[in-house]
């Protein structure tokens, strides 16, 4: 059973937590002094907290990862502490999107949830979920449009997504939907908004197969990896993998049709759903 939030974390969890407060800060030029201000703390106080002396409070954990790097210190914590549960990754995972530099995404059957209309947000919620009452599909449909209305005006983060030729082809709720739904992809592709490319269905080398997967890059914290299951999603931040997986996306860029034979593909589509 995973620990509740009132155990206390062994020396490892804290020493490990710790030393990314402590590049974070310093990546961030901080002070000890300057951050302990910033989130009503003191400098002994943060000081204790970066060599892992002392477990710090709920209050000054999420002040800090507010202060530092929205979203990744939270996750750190849980993925040491093994405290994480639920769907909070979800919220997690949009609010690392919404404050990042760029992001880099491989889907293979849909578009991204911040690239989706509403109607075609409410046909994938609607027939992945049919446990959801009626009321319930409108709510969270609205939720990812008022998301996807929000990405669409930003400037940042810049978006190349990567995505199965199959995703042409697929009729969720209807070809009208789908219309729609492509014709709004091309309208953001052809303002400069995200680059989009499409690998063909007959790649005989295609490296997509693993699953989808996103990195998402901000100005202040390392690159960081969401591996997503029908389930959940896994934010991983080793090295490592995210560097293995960077260089699957450069793969799958590479196999993939150009953003502009793949958007020329976008507006044919389009075209024939219309006849």
């Amino acid at each position: 059973m995973p620990p509740s939030e009132n155990d206390k974390p062994d020396k490892k969890v804290l020493i490990t937590y710790g030393a990314e407060v402590r590049r974070l800060r310093k990546d961030s030029g901080l002070t000890q002094t300057t951050l302990a201000k910033r989130v009503k703390s003191s400098k002994t106080g943060i000081s204790d907290v970066e060599r892992g002396k002392v477990a710090p409070s709920p209050q000054l954990r999420s002040d800090l990862d507010k202060e530092l790097a929205p979203g990744k210190l939270t996750h750190l914590w849980k993925e040491l502490t093994g405290s994480g549960g639920g769907e909070v990754w979800k919220f997690e995972i949009a609010g690392m999107i919404d404050s990042a530099a760029a992001v880099y995404e491989y889907e293979i059957m849909v578009f991204p949830a911040y690239l989706q209309t509403r109607e075609y947000a409410a046909a994938l919620i609607k027939n992945a979920a049919p446990w959801l009452k009626a009321s319930e599909v409108e709510e969270e449909a609205d939720k990812r449009a008022r998301r996807a209305e929000k990405i669409a005006v930003a400037e940042t983060p810049r978006i190349w997504a990567v995505l199965d030729e199959s995703i042409l082809t697929r009729r969720y709720g209807s070809p009208a939907i789908i219309r729609d739904q492509l014709a709004y992809v091309v309208e953001l592709a052809e303002r400069g908004r995200i680059s989009v490319q499409l690998v063909p269905g007959a790649e005989p080398r295609h490296p997509g197969n693993s699953g989808a997967f996103k990195l998402i890059t901000t100005d202040y914290v390392p690159e960081v990896l969401v591996a997503e299951s029908i389930r959940e999603g896994q934010v991983i931040t080793n090295a490592m993998e995210v560097s293995n997986y960077r260089m699957a996306f450069t793969a799958l860029q590479g196999v993939a049709n150009s953003p502009e034979q793949s958007l020329t593909q976008l507006r044919d589509e389009v075209k024939r759903l219309e006849q």
